[in-house]
């Protein structure tokens, strides 16, 4: 997924989709990762990835934190698992795009195939992050997370979206310097601990962990 020095590169799907009156335009990866799994936890969203998936997942986030006209589909509701849980697909944009979540069925029976494109997104691994700004009461770069039709929306800005794909580039960077890690994980949060729960009561935390072995086969097409 690696391409010019400083760039990802990734292969994806663009639909463009008509409803209520506007047009969507949708992305996602050409070839969704097969070992990858989100869980709704209900005290939290659980994520379960082996190296492959986590460089295909942090390359979405930073393809949402550039593409604020667009809508970010990680498709891993129908991926096999080895873990117990309800399986739910992820969805990434703008807070500005104003999708709402009631809309997303109509909109993801719609989408078709898609034209195929390849995006050269930044690589934000040594992005210099500030996070002290994080516990500062007005600071309003967050993950906002809602949820419906088995899906997980998170919405934010570029500020959020790029610290995302710098958390999940720092756990692919650790799988890759020791081999035997027993636990590596990133927290994507709303903000605060606990996590508080968000529009709907949805928990306020993603939860990924890095997973590279017991993953049955995929069975089925998606």
């Amino acid at each position: 997924m690696a391409g010019m020095p400083g760039r990802l590169e990734l292969r994806t799907r663009i639909s463009r989709v008509g409803l209520d009156g506007r047009e969507y335009r949708v992305i996602r990866p050409d070839r969704p990762a097969t070992r990858l799994v989100l869980h709704d936890d209900s005290f939290w969203y659980s994520g379960y990835a082996d190296r492959e998936a986590l460089a295909q997942l942090a390359t979405l986030w930073s393809l949402a934190a550039v593409s604020p006209r667009s809508i970010i589909h990680v498709p891993t509701r129908r991926n096999t698992s080895p873990f117990e849980g309800r399986s739910v697909d992820l969805v990434l944009s703008y807070a500005l795009h104003q999708l709402r979540p009631s809309q997303w069925k109509a909109l993801r029976a719609r989408l078709g195939g898609g034209a195929p494109h390849k995006v050269h997104v930044p690589d934000f691994a040594n992005a210099e992050m500030d996070h002290t700004r994080l516990h500062h009461r007005e600071y309003r770069d967050l993950l906002n997370f809602d949820s419906a039709s088995d899906t997980l929306f998170v919405t934010g800005s570029r500020e959020s979206f790029k610290r995302a794909a710098h958390q999940l580039r720092t756990v692919l960077a650790e799988t890759a310097r020791h081999s035997k890690l027993r636990h590596v994980c990133a927290e994507l949060t709303a903000g605060g601990w606990p996590p508080k729960r968000t529009r709907h009561g949805t928990p306020g935390m993603l939860h990924i962990q890095y997973h590279p072995e017991g993953w049955p086969q995929r069975s089925g097409p998606r």
